[in-house]
């Protein structure tokens, strides 16, 4: 990227981090799935299989955006946290996701050593 095309993509770029930057305000204190993953020895793909297996998580299918099922959305479990990019037509594109709040946090971690008490949750990890 040339220096001036640098220049003319400022603006843009400002605009973009401090949307960023509204969308995610109050998430900064939650987890990503990956780092809590990782606390628990497996792998971010693995839990959201687990989730999605045990009914706390499901996909959108129009967008395969991970979301919290309606049973949990209301418990203080996750909040949602936004990402921007750009596509390859080149359209600005929002990609939602949920991050974990230190009350899911320690439901996640129930559920998944099997400590909790949510009958659908068989498979083990």
């Amino acid at each position: 990227m040339t220096t001036e095309e640098k220049q003319m993509m400022q603006p843009t770029q400002e605009y973009i981090r401090k949307l960023q930057r509204k969308r995610n305000a109050g998430t900064e204190n939650c987890m990503l799935s990956s780092d809590l993953a990782r606390e628990m020895g497996i792998t971010a793909p693995d839990l959201h299989h687990y989730l999605i297996d045990v009914g706390v998580l499901f996909r959108e299918r129009s967008t395969y955006e991970l979301k919290l099922s309606k049973d949990y959305a209301g418990l203080g479990y996750a909040k949602t946290r936004s990402h921007f990019r750009y596509n390859k037509k080149g359209d600005l594109v929002e990609t939602r996701f949920p991050v974990w709040t230190e009350k899911g946090q320690e439901y996640i971690m129930k559920l998944v050593t099997g400590k909790g008490n949510k009958e659908k949750a068989t498979r083990k990890m």
